[in-house]
Parts: C-alpha cells; sequence; structure tokens
C-alpha cells in the first residue's frame, strides 16, 4: 500500500518551554501507513527562544518560518494551509506532545483507507494535575472519559480541539476568518455544512496541561465561550447549538461524577465559570485574536 505523505504544522507563540517537547514526539512517530514530509513552524513574532530551539533540532524536515510579526493563530494557520505540499496537514498546538508513537498513524489512518475523508479531529488529555485548580478542571475531562460507553462526545462539535488532520483538497478550500477565536470547531462546523467525511479518532491522543492560575483559567475558557457565541455569525444559532448538544441525562451524570470525585474543587470552578459565561457574552464581539497568552499551562509541559 502507497503510504500517504503528511505535513506537520503549528503556531507557535513564546513556546521555548515545550516546542521542542512536542517536536520530539512527532520525530518519534511510527511511520508504517504515512510518510512525514515537512515539519513547519510558524513563530507568530515569538520573542523568547523559540525560533533558537526549533533550529537547533537536528532534522532536516523541519521548516522555521519567522517574519517577527505577531499576527494571531487564524492568521498563521491559513498560511499553512497555503504552503504544505503533503497529502495530510496534521495541525497541533506547540504545547502539547503525542502520547503514543503510533499516535499520528491513528489520527491520518482514516485517508488511507477512506479517500473521501475531509478532516479527522484527534483526542485530547489532560497531564496529572500539580494544582487544586488542574486537578478541579480535570475532573471534568475524566467524568466525559467515564461516560465513553454511554455517550461519544467525539460525535459532537467537542472533539475538535487543538489537534486536527485536513486532506490536501479540504484545507485548500478553506479560510479561516480573520478575527475568529475558535479556528478549530470553525473547520469542523464547516467540513459539516458542506457534507464532507469527518471522523473522530479516540485512539490518536495528545498531551496538554490545564492552567493553574485562575487568571488564566478565566482567559481561556471566557475566549472559549465567547469564540462558541462567535460562531453563530458565521453557521446561525440553531446549527452551532446543536452541534454541541449533550443529552440532559449525560449532563447530569457529568455533574454527579464531577461532585462525587472533586466537590469543593467542582463548585469552586462552577462559580468561576458562572463568570467566565457572563464576560464571554459581552467580549465576543471585541476579543482580541492575538489574546493574553495562558502562561501556566505554557510552562513545561513535562
Amino acid at each position: 500500500m502507497k503510504k500517504i505523505s503528511v505535513s506537520i504544522g503549528t503556531s507557535a507563540y513564546n513556546e521555548e518551554n515545550n516546542i521542542k517537547h512536542m517536536l520530539l514526539s512527532v520525530i518519534a512517530q511510527k511511520e508504517n501507513l504515512f510518510k512525514i514530509k515537512e515539519i513547519i513552524v510558524v513563530s507568530d513574532g515569538s520573542k523568547d527562544s523559540t525560533v533558537k530551539i526549533v533550529k537547533s533540532i537536528k532534522d532536516k524536515r523541519i521548516k522555521v518560518i519567522d517574519d517577527g510579526k505577531r499576527l494571531g493563530q487564524p492568521a498563521r494557520i491559513n498560511q499553512l494551509f497555503k504552503l504544505f505540499k503533503s497529502d495530510v496537514l496534521v495541525l497541533i498546538d506547540s504545547d502539547m506532545i503525542m502520547k503514543y508513537k503510533d499516535t499520528l498513524e491513528k489520527l491520518t489512518e482514516k485517508f488511507v483507507y477512506d479517500k473521501t475523508t475531509a478532516l479527522v479531529c484527534g483526542e485530547t488529555e489532560p497531564l496529572p494535575a500539580r494544582t487544586f485548580l488542574e486537578s478541579a478542571i480535570n475532573n471534568y475531562r475524566y467524568a466525559r472519559k467515564s461516560l465513553e460507553k454511554e455517550f461519544c462526545f467525539g460525535s459532537t462539535a467537542y472533539c475538535a480541539h487543538a489537534f486536527l488532520a485536513f486532506s490536501k483538497k479540504y484545507a485548500r478550500s478553506l479560510q479561516l476568518p480573520k478575527g475568529i477565536l475558535n479556528g478549530d470547531a470553525f473547520s469542523y462546523f464547516t467540513s459539516v455544512s458542506r457534507g464532507l467525511t469527518h471522523y473522530f479518532a479516540t485512539d490518536a491522543i495528545t498531551l496538554y496541561r490545564s492552567p493553574s492560575s485562575i487568571r488564566d483559567h478565566i482567559n481561556q475558557s471566557t475566549r472559549h465561550l465567547a469564540g462558541g457565541i462567535q460562531l453563530y455569525d458565521y453557521f446561525g444559532k440553531e446549527f452551532i447549538d446543536a452541534g454541541f448538544a449533550v443529552p440532559q441525562k449525560i449532563r447530569l451524570k457529568l455533574l454527579f461524577y464531577q461532585l462525587r470525585q472533586n466537590p469543593i474543587g467542582y463548585i469552586f470552578l462552577k462559580i468561576i465559570n458562572l463568570y467566565c459565561g457572563y464576560k464571554s457574552r459581552k467580549a465576543s464581539k471585541s476579543l482580541n485574536i492575538r489574546w493574553t497568552t495562558i502562561i501556566s499551562s505554557k510552562m513545561s509541559i513535562l
């Protein structure tokens, strides 16, 4: 069977603590069904040692783009959509690492076996918590995992988060709006609205670290919530709400799981998230795509 070619793309802003870990996890991948043709790192105006660290890794497939400008992630992803030269483009955040050596294979195998595949969303998993706040945030993800036999969150828009694979045809046809806050969800809903084939690869897992400071969590949560509201302008409220719909029975089980496992953390986080919801409704029209970096989740992932 002929191997498909794969490009890895990431937009990095001040990722000196994590970019090397991410790249090494990519380089270590087994390439049975695919071949990594290039690994493109676009620095979005990084002021730290991100570019220097990337260039220090001796792999001819790594390409660095550094124009010194801070344009925001949507512009950089659009840049990657135009630049990559493979059958498939895999986008991964610079502060994530691939959990297993066959993670990329699990993410891209659908493109081998189903030629109509346009988009594949990978799974994300939080690293073990080091703080009270991380424990509270991770508790929700663990609650979701405990219910995966009853309800597949991958069948909803919740699957589109920071680790996506695009066919060349789909990527070339896609243009993220300049001010979009959630490009991953925009890519997912665009594929659904066009009737394209998309999948959720539950066993293609990347690891990330949850925010460990209240300020960082508020910034991140507000951005995500505002990004969801913003999608109404592009696809309509009914379509977006349907994409994120979770049955009431599952919502209650999520609540009871979190209360049982970490009641204080759940209540604490719920109060913060109520504030984030209020803030996001006011901010959905004005949040800057060049938003404040979530510093506590950028600390070394390992």
